[in-house]
């Protein structure tokens, strides 16, 4: 028993710094199924600060006295936004007691520096070859306790938006963030997908593909619309750098062979079966009519002008109409400021956590100025730099995924929350400890791994 003991903590130990990290950023479903779906800990903050807080602590160096390079701007940025993020916390943060918890923030702002310390001291060898695996195994585990719950929740109906309720009994009145299950089912993707690039083994590309099934029906269900349009961009972005001509050849010739022509069939017996059956019909024409509403509102928002937002507040979605309202706020009170000559709330904003916005890049800008926008902008460009050239020349599958994955971050930066919590910055501090410019080397398949 002691032997079997001794070679579980050596894999762990071996392994232990993609478990850590492949579950602070794609386990949260994990543990809100835990929390709230097995009543755990409803509604604990603590308990998720908690499993965030240990799962790093897991990925902590042993020698945490060597630090490896990083994306010297990127972690410049990243390191002057804690700065002053904790500056603010102490000497300006207007809403403190009742809408700023003090207490809080400052363990927000430690998580992110810690991170960035423990991302320091990471090698990407430790990383390369089974950050993935286990990436897809907990965001797949995350996206099946979802899928349990909805399933054995008599309040859910189909159509609405999947996600664990906040410390309800059972019910759909406090549900869930289900941006939190969109995003761990895009990781779980995007890691799955880049795994099949390489993978041999049929039980293992099987499996494989399952799961990708399944992130993908959770992304669906989930009707994150942020979530989904970067599922589509990492798609179509994954399709165009791989396109080569010996590529197209290998699709047709697999297209036309014994199994595109299965796939054909069943094609032709599903679509004729949707059709010929009512109840799968109204299934069909009901999915058909959730996502043409969320792309209406969606389309409204955006294009509906600050003096027509009240009179169609009913068709749009309330989040994005509310985001509308508050940008435009902003940027009145910013005119106001300039015809006043007040320059000191321009540059140097109106403190913590002074406004909610909905848009992180928007409510830095209000609330840390011009100079915490810069910081933000610059850690953005520096990153989609980097991001642009590993897609289309990527060094290996690890640094491809966290290319990818920063695109959903990217995303919720412009559309979702606020610009302060730990988990937002950690991502791109992780993605810019790994935006350097590697020696690549040849990759091995699986095959015999």
């Amino acid at each position: 028993m002691f032997i079997y003991l001794d070679w579980l903590f050596n894999k762990f130990n071996k392994y232990r710094q993609s478990i850590g990290l492949s579950f602070f950023f794609g386990g949260l479903p994990i543990v809100y199924f835990f929390r709230d779906g097995l009543k755990l800990a409803p509604g604990s903050t603590a308990f998720t600060a908690g499993m965030a807080i240990v799962s790093l602590l897991i990925a902590f160096p042993l020698n945490p006295k060597k630090l490896y390079q990083a994306n010297t701007i990127g972690y410049l940025m990243c390191t002057l936004y804690g700065l002053m993020a904790l500056l603010y916390l102490a000497t300006y943060s207007p809403n403190r007691g009742w809408f700023t918890n003090t207490p809080i923030e400052i363990g927000n702002q430690l998580v992110f520096l810690m991170a960035m310390f423990i991302f320091a001291g990471i090698s990407i060898n430790n990383l390369k070859s089974t950050f993935l695996y286990f990436t897809l195994i907990f965001c797949t585990i995350g996206g099946i306790s979802l899928l349990y719950y909805i399933a054995r929740n008599p309040a859910y109906m189909f159509g609405m938006r999947a996600a664990i309720s906040f410390g309800d009994e059972g019910g759909m009145s406090s549900m869930g963030n289900p941006h939190i299950y969109a995003k761990s089912a895009y990781i779980g993707i995007v890691a799955g997908v880049l795994l099949l690039r390489n993978e041999k083994r049929l039980l293992w590309r099987i499996a494989t593909m399952g799961s990708v099934g399944i992130l993908i029906i959770v992304v669906g269900l989930c009707q994150a619309m942020a979530m989904i349009i970067v599922t589509g961009a990492f798609f179509f972005l994954y399709f165009i750098s791989n396109i080569k001509a010996k590529n197209i050849y290998k699709i047709l010739k697999w297209l036309t062979g014994w199994q595109g022509f299965i796939i054909l069939l069943v094609l032709v017996y599903i679509g004729f079966s949707i059709w010929n059956s009512s109840q799968y019909k109204e299934y069909f024409f009901f999915v058909t009519d959730i996502i043409t509403d969320r792309l209406g509102k969606i389309l409204t928002s955006f294009f509906t002008d600050s003096d027509t937002i009240s009179r169609v507040k009913a068709t749009v979605d309330d989040s994005a109409s509310t985001r509308v309202i508050n940008i435009t706020k902003v940027f009145t009170n910013l005119d106001r400021n300039i015809e006043k000559n007040n320059w000191f709330p321009v540059f140097f904003g109106h403190g913590y956590q002074d406004y909610y916005v909905d848009s992180p890049f928007i409510e830095m800008f209000h609330d840390l100025g011009i100079v915490g926008f810069l910081i933000f902008a610059v850690l953005h460009l520096v990153i989609l730099k980097w991001i642009w050239k590993e897609i289309f020349n990527p060094t290996c599958d690890f640094t491809l995924m966290v290319a990818y994955f920063f695109l959903a971050t990217f995303i919720q930066n412009f559309t979702m929350g606020m610009p302060y919590d730990y988990g937002r910055w950690s991502a791109m501090a992780f993605v810019a400890r790994f935006a350097l410019s590697y020696k690549k080397v040849p990759i091995q398949s699986t095959a015999s791994a």
